[in-house]
């Protein structure tokens, strides 16, 4: 084999090692080797320099034949093809093929407009801001992600993780400027979202912005059932997201939603389910502050009715409302003071302290993906 014929084939494996790289890193595939997230904010930032390079040895390799003669053009022509493939799904196949986010088009309905949509056991998240109650099915969300809404004179956008089942809402600012949200990648079973105005990556677990470092301020989001949303919230509206297209009807059949919070096992092993005080994908509720962190059980909550907690420097009430089986969550800190609650209904009403803000918990967060980003959280069970 001559030198010409070492060269043009070296440039080729080069060129397609550059490419596979972004494929290994940025889609689950490198989840299947537990990728680490750092690993994959690393390539994110340099990804272009890593395509340009691809491209540039497959340039040279191309010259190359064209005065050696060592492939026909088609086959030159298939590589090609093979390269742009790669480049798309580095960056750009999951957010906008796979994931497509309804940050800017989501579509709401009432009650009435909605019938038959939903069971009236099916779970919903929901967000009740600024006097709008809007409802989020679980079944229905976790294709696409991110859904935006108006809530009174605000903008907010519900994530949500299903390999987590983390439902998080946020403002859809970040340092004044409005977000653009999309699903760039996930790591240890947990979304990485992708700003495209700004450029950042946010995890959402920890809701933390990977260059800035900035930690956006996560929104209260209830759980409940679709009947118990429609006794609570009769004026209130319900995301219509029926999976209608082909990728949602695949992903739904590939990975049905009971699969991924059914059972032991996770889809991509990169969190520790060795822990035996619960079943790694016990629902749990968790509250975090100041480095401190405590996992509830539902169990745990329902049978105390009602918990005043502080854990780091947040003092929260939790309470079960029994008619709906809904646990609500509430600030104890009023006029400066913290207050302890004894009675309080779904909307914040109590008979001693008035009205009470609702406040933030991780509502129905996977144990083992909680123990992950949460190794030394507290456990009440």
């Amino acid at each position: 084999m001559n030198r010409s014929r070492v060269l043009f084939a070296s440039l080729l494996v080069a060129s397609a090692l550059l490419a596979l790289v972004g494929v290994f890193v940025m889609t689950d595939l490198g989840q299947l080797f537990s990728i680490q997230k750092s690993v994959i904010v690393a390539y994110f930032q340099s990804h272009l320099a890593y395509m340009i390079a691809a491209t540039l040895l497959f340039a040279f390799a191309v010259v190359l034949n064209r005065r050696e003669k060592f492939l026909r053009r088609r086959w030159l022509i298939v590589f090609g093809v093979f390269l742009l493939g790669c480049f798309a799904s580095t960056k750009y196949a999951a957010p906008y093929l796979m994931f497509p986010t309804q940050q800017h088009d989501a579509v709401y309905k009432t009650i009435a407009e909605a019938e038959g949509y939903l069971a009236e056991d099916d779970t919903v998240y929901v967000v009740d801001r600024n006097g709008v109650a809007r409802a989020y099915p679980k079944r229905y969300i976790w294709q696409p992600h991110v859904f935006g809404a108006e809530f009174g004179d605000e903008r907010i956008v519900l994530t949500y993780c299903v390999l987590s089942n983390l439902p998080i809402a946020y403002h859809e600012e970040l340092d004044g400027e409005p977000m653009s949200l999309r699903v760039l990648a996930q790591t240890n079973n947990n979304l990485l979202l992708w700003d495209t105005n700004g450029g950042e990556i946010i995890q959402q677990i920890n809701s933390t912005a990977e260059f800035s470092k900035r930690r956006l301020e996560p929104l209260p989001v209830l759980e409940m059932s679709w009947k118990a949303f429609q006794a609570l919230y009769p004026k209130g509206k319900v995301l219509f997201n029926e999976f209608d297209n082909p990728i949602e009807i695949m992903l739904d059949f590939a990975q049905p939603i009971e699969d991924a919070h059914g059972g032991d096992e996770y889809m991509f092993k990169s969190v520790a389910t060795d822990d035996t005080r619960l079943p790694p994908k016990e629902q749990i509720v968790g509250v975090e502050s100041s480095g401190e962190s405590v996992a509830y059980t539902r169990d745990y909550l329902r049978k105390a009715g009602l918990t005043n907690v502080r854990v780091g420097d947040k003092s929260l009430v939790i309470a079960h409302i029994p008619e709906h089986d809904i646990l609500v969550t509430f600030d104890r800190m009023k006029d400066g003071a913290e207050i302890e609650v004894s009675k309080v209904d779904a909307f914040g009403r109590t008979p001693e302290h008035g009205q009470l803000e609702r406040a933030f918990i991780f509502n129905g967060v996977l144990w083992a993906v909680w123990l992950h980003y949460y190794p030394d959280t507290e456990l009440k069970q």
